[in-house]
């Protein structure tokens, strides 16, 4: 699983983001679709092994998930990569603490 943890919401250009986003990060209340967005990418990540996992989870900085989607490939943007997935609406671990909790203090972890 690739895991990714985000910080405060905070603006973004749309002109300037390789996904067109005005913001990026986490907020109270965020929907699933909303935390994907902004988790997805863009991120320095080794493209190779986020393709190595069949799952991406988005959590927030307490550690509760936001969204789980599978991974189906990568984006470049630059130097950067974005996941590319499917969201998977509803899952039972949306809003439970993440069994694996993120101890790295970069936003992309592999487990």
């Amino acid at each position: 699983m690739v895991q990714i943890q985000l910080g405060p919401e905070q603006p973004v250009d749309p002109n300037e983001d390789g996904l067109g986003r005005s913001t990026v990060g986490w907020h109270p209340g965020m929907t699933e679709d909303a935390a994907w967005e902004s988790g997805r990418g863009i991120w320095r990540l080794n493209a190779g092994r986020a393709l190595n996992h069949d799952e991406a989870q988005i959590v927030n900085p307490a550690g509760r998930v936001l969204a789980v989607a599978t991974i189906t490939g990568v984006s470049k943007h630059g130097e950067r990569f974005a996941l590319e997935g499917e969201l998977l609406r509803g899952d039972e671990r949306v809003g439970a603490p993440t069994p694996t909790p993120h101890r790295s203090r970069c936003s992309v972890a592999y487990f």
